[in-house]
């Protein structure tokens, strides 16, 4: 393996849990707004707004990952 699969495997590596985390914690994010529960979480269990407000702040700093991953991928030129 040459020096630009290792890079790419790092730097997507990168850009891939950035975007797991966003999707995932968006998923459970919408599952909650549709049917007022969690996944995994007792019905009638009160959210606090402070837990809601932590999970769109893990939104966005997974699609800042994401998005900077896929910036140093095609900076590097090896898209």
């Amino acid at each position: 393996m040459g020096e630009t699969s290792w890079a790419f495997l790092l730097v997507g590596t990168f850009a891939a849990v950035g975007a797991a985390m966003a999707i995932g914690t968006l998923a459970a994010l919408l599952r909650y707004h549709r049917t007022g529960v969690f996944p995994g979480a007792d019905e009638g269990t009160e959210v606090p707004s402070s837990r809601i407000t932590a999970l769109w702040l893990r939104v966005g700093i997974g699609v800042v990952l994401t998005v900077i991953g896929v910036v140093a991928i095609d900076r590097a030129g090896i898209w």
